[in-house]
């Protein structure tokens, strides 16, 4: 196996555990994230929330196990724009702690985001 195939293979659980585990557990309590997302603004989060979850582990599942890699990552990609403009806009919060703690959630999120879209570009 070729190094950058071995690598793909390696890379593909460590970016998919954080959706896998995170999609569980909002799944099995939604409460606080259905809280934050209606904050947010976003319509619906009661129904939302959970499917995106579902979404999450599925994706996630899918993504390690090295099934629809592709099609895997871009759906977690999409999860995780919307997620992240949402939930972490920073620039929204006039309070410096809580803009502090979004913006290092925006930045974490945006190096995942170009994890999955380099996954997404390999050929396997």
């Amino acid at each position: 196996m070729p190094t950058a195939s071995a690598l793909t293979v390696l890379a593909r659980p460590m970016l998919a555990y954080g959706f896998v585990t995170g999609g569980l557990q909002a799944v099995k309590s939604p409460k606080g994230l259905i809280g934050m997302s209606e904050k947010a603004g976003i319509p619906a989060a009661e129904r939302v929330v959970p499917v995106t979850s579902v979404t999450m582990v599925v994706a996630g599942t899918t993504l390690a196990l090295g099934i629809a890699p592709r099609a895997s990552a871009l759906t977690l990609a999409g999860c995780l724009t919307g997620l992240t403009y949402t939930l972490h806009g920073f620039w929204r919060d006039e309070e410096e702690k809580p803009r502090r703690m979004k913006r290092q959630a925006f930045v974490t999120n945006v190096g995942t985001l170009g994890g999955l879209l380099a996954l997404a570009a390999t050929k396997r």
